[in-house]
């Protein structure tokens, strides 16, 4: 796959990159999931969850819990068994990572009724920047690795805002880098030769996840990130650094 360029000042040609790249990733983003994070993935996205309010709280009742860019939906049936009587939206724009969420699901729910509850799970097809959900409706919402791929980050957050309701939670686990530009250089460059050394390794073309450090690149650095959600109307923003840097949790309130 051609490395991506030139698409970060284009939301509509971002938005049909991200289509096709995770269209050819989809069968083995797990995998490269693990191994690009070192097998921490898991761990950090139980801290993700953590952080989050309590099922007595802000997801109690019938509320509604939504996945942003769900991928295969492990962070989405995560939180179902967090909040078994909430309902759970896992959103994605690609259909082939939603039909392995929906596959996993299903195993999961015959072998252990983790997308059981009252609300249970379901997985739409979706774009992060306009949400198929009424205003103040969502009780949580949540994205691994999602906002990068946003077509246009202060849209995105805008229309995030508009649907969480009053004093909901909003989680974010994404990849980040350095204010400093020297240490941010470092950052990429070890990332895209990770990226490559994989690509290389599953598919036979290194750029296939030079999308990732390259995306990175033109995200906000955490301080800037931070900014800007509170620019979107957020509260309580706070985020904690994984990975020498490299990674962020970061929570919020509506």
């Amino acid at each position: 796959m051609t490395e991506a360029r030139n698409i970060f000042d284009n939301p509509d040609r971002k938005r049909d990159y991200n289509r096709t790249l995770f269209t050819t990733v989809a069968p083995r983003y797990d995998l490269v999931t693990r191994l690009l994070s070192f097998g921490r993935d898991r761990a950090w996205k139980r801290r993700l969850i953590g952080g989050l309010p309590d099922a007595g709280g802000a997801a109690g009742g019938e509320a509604l819990v939504v996945d942003l860019a769900c991928g295969t939906g492990d962070l989405t049936l995560a939180l179902a068994a967090c909040y078994p009587s909430a309902a759970v939206v896992g959103l994605d724009l690609n259909a082939e990572m939603l039909a392995i969420a929906r596959r996993r699901a299903r195993a999961e729910a015959a072998g252990a009724a983790v997308a059981g509850g009252a609300g249970g799970v379901q997985f739409i097809e979706g774009d992060m920047q306009a949400l198929p959900f009424a205003d103040g409706s969502v009780a949580i919402v949540t994205g691994g690795y999602a906002l990068r791929n946003a077509p246009d980050l202060a849209a995105t957050l805008s229309e995030i805002r508009r649907v969480l309701a009053p004093g909901g939670a909003a989680a974010f686990l994404e990849f980040s880098h350095s204010h400093r530009r020297p240490v941010a250089a470092v950052q990429l460059a070890l990332l895209r030769f990770w990226g490559r050394f994989w690509g290389r390794i599953l598919h036979r073309d290194p750029e296939v996840y030079g999308y990732i450090a390259a995306s990175l690149a033109a995200f906000p650095d955490l301080a800037r990130f931070e900014a800007q959600l509170r620019r979107a109307g957020f509260s309580a923003v706070r985020s904690r650094r994984y990975m020498f840097g490299l990674l962020a949790i970061t929570h919020a309130r509506g």
